[in-house]
């Protein structure tokens, strides 16, 4: 507990007599007495202020009398409202409520001691103790035993301090850094550049650049078998060059004599030519072999004008066919995959990016290459206590498998530096130079215009203990076995399908040769929407098209149980992975064939019918015009989310008794929930004593354009049955639900998907009967 965090009480913070504290040496002062009383109890009381019952009794304080608790019991704490009865002194308790009202208590402790009689005491805010951190942490025993290779995301670039409380050198200070830097090199160079590490690539930027490296002239005459340079020119002089992308290829531009010079000249005398080399962003150039890797994260640097910037490497995004958006980069062909995401701190700044591991993988077999990764994790803490490690020695170093850890417990000042240390200064000053002077002038320095001193400073400050885990790892990222996506290679794994009721089943690359149909649950439709991007079409009542995008849509009918149907040599056309997504919902044959879908494919003949689904949004709309003619507004208020609701509203919503209610809440926003009683009160229906803009006051308005009173009912029931669905999940007894069904029209013995067809069969037709009603003159007198 230091000083500045005492508060002075009156006369109370003077004086008792500090012989009788039970520590060694005690200090005179009632002040000083307090501050060894808090230094040691602190760790006690702050481990209590964190108990449950401590927190939940709000703003505390803690009461330590020197009779009483002594050095064996740390005390209670109390609540606020205990002051009055706990604090005899008045300037005492007014003192306290202010610093209770002050102080932060997450982390901070209020702290009243009396000493011996009562004749002295002090109230002080004391920091808390910090949280330590479990030894485990440190050595990050969980991190040291995964692997790169086991990640659904491999972290290509990081520069990320995941964590920072507290200051340096202070109690409480922790700090959690990692990194990771990475470069791909051709599969031939794996044994030149093994010796590469976080030092070498950790900060690496890849922003190409010209570098400068010696070379030294052959010319007859000269020996320069010695030289060391591993680019000499043959003849004349190397000018500049610069190297292919994707090769280990430098082109070269030299000069050379006319003839061949004689030189005189030992080959000592030879002096080196200095040779630019330029390296395209992404490049970089290795010191360990003539190999030159590539970065797929290159950095701009803006020099501070803004934010440095990480890009993703163009042949990786074209590659791989990604659009970038924001801060992640998708893959619309497969479904906007997120393939790539880049995360950034508080303050905008780009810290990690990361690429999905098999994507990753398949680019590196398609380009011949092997990633080189490494990373470095950094976990430190200042504690005042590091009693909970039992680390054999302050400084540990352990090697294993390509992973270096090492373990420090240092103890150090308050403030940072070394306990006990000290640190020397040297101070030099220049004299000659003259303010006076309109303009001063720097001259060298000599002994007679430089005055020096040196002193030091030895560090002071209470004990504490800075504890640290390191962990250096390189590792390589393998190329995948095949490159399904930039080469289309084959995959290794095939994908199957039931053919026939027997359970035959053939793999995904033999379907394009099978003459028959397949059978799929129609959960496969949500399967397939969940993708961005997904189409489905209807082209007759069960009829369509369907896919996780419309260039890999396929014509699908539904039969007699609600299965979908798709023609096997169809499904066999689809990409590798979107048969995988196909064959998670695949089923043996059951109910044969769907009617429209064979008499489009096989006959020749499509059905002439149409689905509720193409039907309800042309039929709605038609209603709409119709009405604002009579009126001057739509029936059906429009609404920011009407777009959004028509576009998931379809029979496959319904896939189980839950989904038809579903189906069944969103209609009723479009229609029930969207009526404007404004509207048909101005057309003339009057609500009487119905709610406006109820179904009844849309009965009302049926019956003013000469619908008879069983006739607008008969339009109407079906929103009457819809309103009820929509909230019959959790309110509606069984009887009613039936009723609820009947008034739609629905067979409630049906399969989910029908009753979902039939909804919305159902609507469509009253909402067509409706806009023939209101296209009707009004009823003479109304």
């Amino acid at each position: 507990m230091g000083k500045e965090h005492e508060v002075e009480v009156d006369e109370m913070s003077t004086g008792a007599n500090g012989s009788e504290l039970v520590v060694e040496a005690p200090p005179a002062d009632a002040d000083e007495q307090a501050q060894v009383i808090a230094e040691h109890w602190r760790s006690a009381w702050s481990d209590l202020s964190r108990t449950n019952t401590i927190v939940a009794q709000g703003p505390s304080f803690v009461l330590w009398r020197f009779e009483s608790n002594g050095f064996k019991t740390p005390g209670i704490f109390l609540p606020a409202e205990a002051i009055d009865r706990t604090i005899p002194h008045a300037g005492m308790r007014e003192a306290l409520r202010d610093c209770l009202a002050e102080t932060d208590h997450e982390g901070n402790l209020v702290v009243v001691i009396v000493l011996k009689g009562g004749v002295g005491a002090a109230m002080s805010v004391i920091p808390k103790t910090a949280v330590c951190k479990e030894q485990a942490w440190f050595e990050m025993t969980k991190i040291r035993k995964s692997s790169v290779s086991d990640k659904v995301w491999i972290p290509l670039r990081a520069d990320h301090m995941m964590a920072s409380e507290g200051d340096y050198g202070y109690e409480g200070h922790l700090e959690e850094y990692f990194g990771v830097g990475s470069v791909m090199f051709d599969l031939q160079h794996r044994d030149e550049i093994s010796k590469l590490g976080w030092g070498d690539i950790g900060g690496n930027t890849f922003a190409g650049g010209e570098e400068t490296h010696r070379t030294w002239p052959k010319e007859d005459g000269h020996d320069t078998s010695q030289c060391s340079s591993p680019n000499l020119t043959e003849s004349g002089k190397s000018v500049a060059s610069f190297r292919v992308p994707f090769t280990d290829l430098n082109v070269s531009l030299n000069t050379r004599p006319a003839k061949p010079a004689v030189s005189t000249q030992p080959a000592a005398a030879a002096e080196p030519i200095y040779v630019k080399t330029y390296y395209w962003a992404g490049d970089w150039a290795s010191h360990h072999s003539d190999a030159v890797g590539t970065g797929l994260v290159i950095e701009q640097n803006f020099d501070g004008a803004a934010p440095n910037e990480w890009h993703l490497h163009q042949d990786f995004v074209i590659s791989l066919g990604l659009q970038r958006e924001g801060d992640v980069w998708l893959r619309p062909v497969e479904g906007f995959l997120e393939v790539v995401r880049l995360t950034r701190d508080e303050q905008g700044k780009p810290v990690r990016l990361e690429a999905r591991t098999e994507h990753l993988r398949d680019y590196l077999k398609a380009r011949g290459m092997y990633l080189l990764l490494s990373s470095y994790r950094n976990r430190t803490q200042t504690v005042s206590d590091a009693s909970h490690i039992d680390w054999a020695s302050g400084h540990l170093q352990e090697e294993k498998d390509g992973k270096e850890w090492e373990g420090i417990n240092s103890e150090i000042h308050e403030g940072g530096g070394p306990y006990g240390s000290s640190t020397g200064v040297f101070h030099v000053s220049h004299t000659g130079v003259d303010a006076d002077d309109d303009v001063p002038k720097l001259g060298f320095p000599d002994d007679d215009s430089v005055v020096s001193k040196s002193w030091s400073i030895q560090h002071e400050g209470r004990k504490l203990h800075a504890l640290s885990g390191s962990l250096w790892v390189t590792e390589v990222v393998e190329p995948g076995r095949v490159s399904e996506r930039v080469m289309g290679e084959a995959p290794l794994t095939k994908v199957d399908f039931a053919i026939n009721a027997s359970g035959e089943r053939v793999s995904g690359d033999e379907l394009a040769s099978t003459g028959g149909w397949l059978w799929f649950r129609p959960t496969v439709t949500t399967m397939l929407g969940s993708y961005r991007g997904s189409c489905l079409r209807w082209y007759t009542r069960d009829t369509g098209a369907i896919g996780i995008s419309s260039g890999d849509s396929v014509h699908f009918g539904l039969n007699s149980l609600g299965l979908i149907n798709v023609y096997a040599k169809d499904i066999g056309r689809l990409p590798a992975w979107q048969q995988r997504v196909w064959a998670g919902a695949n089923v043996v044959p059951e109910g044969g064939v769907s009617e429209e879908l064979l008499a489009s494919q096989a006959k020749a003949s499509p059905a002439d019918t149409k689905a509720p689904e193409a039907r309800l949004r042309s039929a709605y709309d038609e209603l709409n015009a119709t009405f604002e003619k009579v009126s001057g507004k739509p029936l059906f208020s429009p609404h920011h989310a009407t777009d959004d609701i028509f576009k998931r509203v379809h029979r496959f919503r319904a896939l189980e008794k839950t989904g038809v209610l579903e189906l069944a809440k969103d209609l009723a926003r479009l229609t029930v929930e969207s009526l404007d009683g404004a509207a048909l009160t101005a057309m003339g229906a009057q609500p009487g004593k119905t709610k406006s803009g109820s179904v009844k006051h849309v009965e009302a308005g049926l019956i003013t354009r000469q619908a008879t009173l069983e006739e607008a009912r008969a339009l109407t029931k079906v929103l009457v049955g819809i309103n009820q669905l929509r909230q019959a999940d959790a309110h509606l007894p069984s009887s009613e639900f039936a009723e609820a069904f009947d008034l739609v029209g629905v067979d409630q013995q049906a399969d989910s998907v029908v009753q979902g067809r039939q909804m919305l069969e159902l609507l469509v037709d009253s909402l067509l009967g409706m806009t023939k009603v209101f296209s009707r003159p009004a009823v003479k007198g109304k």
